[in-house]
């Protein structure tokens, strides 16, 4: 499946490397190098293990869209599937369900948000600090489990339920600043 293409495209660009970096100056070894420490690996872990919670977060959405049309039909709702279904990120109307949908795509949507600045912030912050980043990673990463949970409730209010849904904002301004001081 694509796990197998992802593979093969790996090892493609193993081989193609190895056969053109003497001829491709982008190819060819820097002589500069980068110091890392032992313990970045575990900045490295968490990174692909928050692109998992990520992923977990999606595919929440992606069932409870399938769920809430299937409820909104069973409700006698004629406009089902273009009220929930794609490509509208968020459900039309203010009944129980649109609410419902609302806030278990608002818990991924919020996570998406601030993604790109937890990740890079961390994969640069780690250079320097790996302990205290992957420390942040892994709140973040809870943190982000709780918050969703809690919106998912349907009560916009029980998002920050959790006494870690605010590590979101704790785990997001450390790495910040562990990367600004690398």
């Amino acid at each position: 499946g694509i796990l197998a293409g992802c593979g093969g495209l790996a090892a493609l660009e193993v081989v193609l490397t190895r056969r053109y970096s003497h001829t491709v100056g982008l190819l060819q070894p820097t002589t500069m190098s980068l110091a890392v420490p032992r313990l970045y690996g575990s900045v490295l872990l968490n990174a692909v293990g928050s692109a998992f919670v990520m992923l977990a977060l999606s595919l929440k959405v992606g069932t409870s869209r399938k769920s809430f049309i299937e409820k909104a039909k069973k409700d006698g709702d004629e406009n089902a599937e273009e009220r929930f279904g794609y490509p509208k990120v968020y459900a039309e109307g203010f009944g129980k369900l649109a609410k419902e949908f609302n806030c278990i795509q608002r818990g991924h949507q919020h996570a998406m948000e601030t993604y790109p600045q937890m990740l890079v912030c961390s994969l640069v912050g780690g250079l320097k600090h790996p302990i205290l980043t992957s420390m942040a990673q892994l709140a973040w990463m809870i943190a982000r489990f709780k918050f969703a949970g809690g919106y998912a409730s349907g009560d916009p209010q029980k998002r920050m339920s959790s006494k870690w849904a605010g590590h979101i904002w704790t785990s997001l301004f450390l790495v910040q600043t562990l990367a600004a001081s690398t």
